[in-house]
């Protein structure tokens, strides 16, 4: 380990180190004495000691702020007040290289065992940590937030919709410090004992709620006339159902990609490396193929829906659903033994070692705590559009699908995007939930299955603690203000979005 110590041009006569502060003291042939802590190379202060002859020894307390220097017959004493050294922008933002560590990192460690053992109080793990647990949420929260304000505005009756939006909101109400010990004490043993059919879930559910929709095209049309009512509690079926199938598939599936021990898989470097990449390019591929569909290839499908009859598309779409999720598969198994036969692993980066609070409990326990936040907002934006605009849409002979996605949604696109920002910044400031389930481990990893800690968490376990004055104390006040920054910057991103959006809708 070396380290830098800015100094004058004279040549160094003296050196020393104090014993427990890391403040390295350097005399020059000019009389100049420059104190610098190492930990971060900060240069503390300088001063001149007048001595007839060159500075030969120096000594210095063990906190760093006095210094005796001492020439053959004459001695010198001054001191020092270093204040907070470990309080720099370097110590704060940047990569230091502390001792018993092989290479410089960022390290968030507020206490030690030992008087000598310097603290690190580095805020970047706190930073990678919020938006590590904000990231998650939102990927499980928005989804399913949009698309149900979605259904419960455009597809679901108004005596239904009375119903179901008050106990979407009644979610809200719940503390937050009940959903985190629920989700730590509760849910986070089931998830260990199941994580492979969670996984499958994700992706399960929403194939089956596809494969469902297809599957109501092949009703008799009176058949679904009568049972326009009824679509709610049919879809509320399926999600049941597609549990059932995600658990019937996760024990062949965990015994054909991970031996049969998924946990066991992610915390060794043994077994191959194929299962890793599969579980993060059959969604990826899904979502291609899903792009595709609805994009480059939806005015060819469009074209053979309006020469077909309703009957002959919806045996069209099973087969196409079918077809596709079979190419999914082959071109994901593809790339996956490819890249497995590379030697390249997951393991180590986005997949590592499963801990029982980890960002995927994170992102179920703090997105449940978002989605009422969401919904309400969304859906009161989807209701504000003019029903004019619908009327006029579906008498130009659009499908009510086409009239939500082209015409409702782009109008209320500000209030939508507006939901999003609000619930980004109930997941940023969240403290409770992270602080329960999250492990209060200052870790920067992607590792889905492994803990973190947020600037939130680290304010409210830390700060009672703190010894008031101190540097670590001091710190804790910045990490708020870093805090206060990321959701005011988010925020007015966010509004200038929401402005533009707001323009662009004024125009239809």
């Amino acid at each position: 380990m070396t380290h830098s110590i800015k100094t004058s041009q004279q040549p160094i006569t003296s050196i020393i180190s104090s014993s427990q502060s890391h403040v390295a003291a350097v005399a020059d042939a000019a009389g100049q004495i420059a104190l610098t802590y190492v930990t971060n190379d900060t240069l503390l202060g300088t001063t001149q000691v007048e001595l007839d002859a060159d500075i030969d020894s120096l000594t210095i307390g063990p906190d760093g702020e006095i210094l005796l220097a001492s020439t053959p017959g004459q001695t010198a004493l001054t001191s020092f007040d270093i204040g907070h050294p470990e309080a720099s922008l370097k110590g704060y933002f940047g990569k230091v290289w502390y001792e018993a560590h092989d290479e410089p990192k960022y390290i968030w460690q507020s206490s030690a065992a030992t008087e000598e053992s310097e603290i690190k109080l580095s805020l970047m793990p706190l930073v990678f940590g919020t938006m590590k647990a904000t990231l998650y949420a939102m990927l499980i929260s928005v989804p399913l937030a949009i698309f149900a304000a979605i259904y419960t505005s455009e597809f679901l009756s108004p005596k239904a919709r009375n119903r179901v939006k008050p106990v979407v909101e009644m979610m809200a109400s719940l503390p937050s410090v009940v959903l985190g010990y629920v989700a730590a004490l509760v849910v986070a043993p089931h998830l260990e004992a199941h994580l492979m059919t969670v996984l499958l879930s994700l992706l399960v559910v929403p194939c089956m709620l596809v494969l469902s929709g297809h599957l109501w095209g092949l009703l008799p049309g009176q058949l679904l006339i009568r049972l326009q009512s009824w679509r709610l509690a049919l879809m509320f079926v399926t999600l049941p159902v597609s549990a059932l199938v995600a658990y019937g598939l996760s024990g062949p599936v965990e015994s054909w990609l991970f031996s049969s021990d998924l946990v066991g898989w992610l915390g060794s470097e043994d077994g191959s490396s194929f299962g890793g990449w599969m579980l993060l390019l059959v969604p990826a591929c899904a979502l291609i193929a899903s792009f595709l569909l609805s994009g480059p290839l939806s005015v060819w499908i469009r074209t053979y829906a309006s020469r077909s009859k309703p009957r002959a598309f919806a045996v069209f779409s099973i087969v196409r659903y079918f077809a596709v999720a079979a190419a999914v598969l082959l071109i994901a198994s593809a790339i996956a033994a490819a890249l497995s036969g590379a030697g390249m692993d997951l393991r180590g980066s986005l997949f590592d070692t499963y801990q029982d609070k980890n960002a995927l409990l994170v992102g179920f326990a703090l997105g449940f705590c978002v989605i009422p936040i969401i919904y309400t907002i969304a859906d009161d934006a989807l209701q504000a559009v003019p029903r004019q605009l619908r009327s006029a849409s579906l008498g130009c002979g659009a499908t009510p699908w086409q009239t939500t996605m082209r015409v409702v949604v782009p109008s209320a696109m500000s209030g939508l995007f507006s939901a999003v920002m609000i619930g980004l910044g109930r997941a940023v400031g969240e403290t409770m939930v992270v602080l329960c389930a999250a492990g209060n481990t200052p870790l920067m990893e992607w590792n889905i299955f492994n803990g973190f800690k947020t600037l939130s968490a680290a304010l409210a376990t830390e700060l009672p603690e703190a010894a008031k004055g101190s540097t670590h104390f001091r710190t804790l006040f910045l990490a708020a203000l870093v805090l206060f920054v990321l959701t005011l910057i988010a925020n007015t991103l966010a509004e200038l979005v929401r402005i533009r959006f707001r323009k662009r809708a004024s125009q239809l």
